[in-house]
């Protein structure tokens, strides 16, 4: 992984899906008004990532439509993407209001 403005991203041959959508990601979280609000949205995401990517392991990838099926969602899709909001959110500090180890 490499680092862009302190963070970890997703890089050297890994999913493109993953790197557009954490560029859209900071690019949001840079509009919100504090650290609180980036926070809640990141503990927001961080859940819905791993839902998602539990709903498509127990599917085998059924879950997750395309519109390539020359190129559909794999597993590392959601791995890199759940790592890289968890490197955001624990550096931020907190987590649901508790301090990280």
């Amino acid at each position: 992984m490499a680092l862009r403005e302190g963070h970890a991203v997703p890089s050297g041959g890994t999913s493109d899906r993953s790197v557009r959508f954490i560029a859209r990601l900071d690019g949001h979280l840079r509009m919100l008004a504090d650290d609180a609000a980036r926070c809640a949205f990141l503990d927001r995401q961080l859940e819905g990532w791993e839902r998602r990517y539990a709903r498509f392991v127990a599917t085998e990838g059924e879950s997750e439509p395309t519109l390539d099926p020359a190129d559909p969602p794999q597993a590392a899709d959601f791995l890199l993407t759940i790592t890289a909001l968890t490197a955001r959110r624990d550096a931020l500090g907190t987590r649901n209001g508790r301090a990280h180890a």
